[in-house]
């Protein structure tokens, strides 16, 4: 699954309400329990949470904007 799949790329504070999906992976979250997030400013002055179903997922998908930073 990539940043472009449509499950990621709808998971954000700006969809309030859709089924929260892992950043990296995809997988469904269940929101009774606690998650690992990661959060950013852009450029733009934009605030974005990242959630994530494991802090593995997490630690892959910093590794991999490390090694290729989104513009």
């Amino acid at each position: 699954m990539t940043m472009n799949d449509p499950r990621i790329a709808e998971n954000s504070p700006e969809r309030p309400g859709g089924d929260p999906v892992c950043t990296n992976c995809g997988d469904a979250i269940e929101i009774e329990s606690w998650h690992p997030v990661l959060a950013e400013t852009d450029a733009d002055g934009s605030f974005h949470l990242y959630p994530f179903c494991s802090s593995h997922c997490r630690d892959l998908w910093n590794h991999t904007r490390t090694i290729n930073p989104r513009e």
